[in-house]
């Protein structure tokens, strides 16, 4: 698939600074912004029991202000995922992220938000549904990869907004089944 993008907006919810910078800032509808961009994405099974996908996005903003770059959104993004059936009630499933070329927004001279890159691993046995346990365990951000997203400046948060490292989940659901029967009233 395929998805092409042109987009602008005006008036933008921005803090504002006061006149007065000792009294913060004051939401005010100002400026715009216009950008453009694609999407990719594709999916493949190689065998019954083996599904990959994917999808990549490209995306430039700019600030219709001063033209510089919108900036805190990534340039690009890649995702890239396995589906592994490895039997009946057992699949694997492997994820990537990787997320690159995040500038700052105009007048903001903290140095540009890091490219980053995580990887998702899951096992899951089971298959919940009618009276049916289902059980997984995951590992997300498998390799501790530092991950921030842009925090607005100035602010109160300097170092930007830290992300989740390295964790693991264990999960249990167990399907119930509902039946309703309609009931005609006369």
């Amino acid at each position: 698939g395929t998805n092409l993008f042109k987009y602008a907006m005006q008036n933008i919810i921005r803090f504002v600074p006061n006149t007065d910078p000792t009294t913060g800032s004051t939401a005010q509808n100002t400026g715009g912004q216009r950008g453009y961009g694609l999407e990719l994405e594709a999916s493949w099974s190689p065998t019954r029991v083996l599904r990959l996908s994917g999808n990549y996005a490209l995306q430039r903003s700019t600030n219709v202000t001063d033209g510089a770059d919108a900036g805190d959104a990534p340039h690009h993004h890649l995702y890239l995922r396995g589906d592994w059936r490895i039997a009946a009630d057992w699949t694997a499933n492997a994820q990537a992220n990787w997320i690159s070329g995040r500038d700052r927004v105009s007048g903001d001279v903290r140095p540009t938000v890091p490219d980053y890159h995580t990887v998702d691993l899951t096992l899951r046995n089971g298959t919940a549904g009618h009276g049916r346990w289902d059980f997984a365990v995951s590992a997300r951000n498998l390799f501790n990869a530092a991950v921030f997203e842009p925090s607005p400046a100035p602010g109160n948060i300097p170092n930007d907004f830290p992300m989740a490292a390295r964790s693991v989940y264990f999960q249990a659901r167990y399907g119930l089944y509902v039946s309703r029967r309609l009931q005609r009233r006369g």
